[in-house]
């Protein structure tokens, strides 16, 4: 026969939230940078800072991610002719080498990059129309 055991504590759940944070970094500071859409012919990370703009040789390549649902989605801003595309984003990397938590379309491993999740965007330009700073 079995011991009776003491009644365990009741917990109730008032809100249950699932955070997915692959690979988050939680020491990787939160910055603001100023990043250019490139619509280079392929499924790849295709934001880049404008600070690189006239580099001739290897610029970081970045994947941006919301971090929310009620944020603009910035890989949604273009729509096949409005160049350039300037966001300034605020947030942080949460993986050097990856990719986004969103669905991608045949990428393969080689195009893993810098993934941004950013908690503020802002539009700067839109194809030649121009925003605030």
């Amino acid at each position: 026969m079995e011991e009776p055991m003491p009644k365990a504590k009741v917990f109730r759940y008032t809100k249950v939230e699932v955070i997915d944070k692959p690979d988050f970094k939680p020491e990787s500071k939160v910055e603001t940078m100023k990043l250019v859409y490139n619509g280079i012919a392929c499924t790849c990370a295709q934001w880049s800072e404008t600070r690189f703009k006239n580099a001739t040789n290897e610029i970081p390549h970045y994947w941006l991610e919301p971090a929310n649902e009620k944020l603009i989605n910035a890989d949604n801003l273009f729509n096949g002719n409005n160049i350039p595309i300037i966001v300034k984003v605020t947030g942080q990397v949460v993986t050097e080498n990856g990719f986004p938590k969103r669905e991608l379309a045949k990428v393969v491993r080689d195009e893993a990059g810098i993934v941004f999740r950013y908690t503020k965007i802002e539009v700067i330009q839109n194809g030649e129309k121009k925003y605030g700073t």
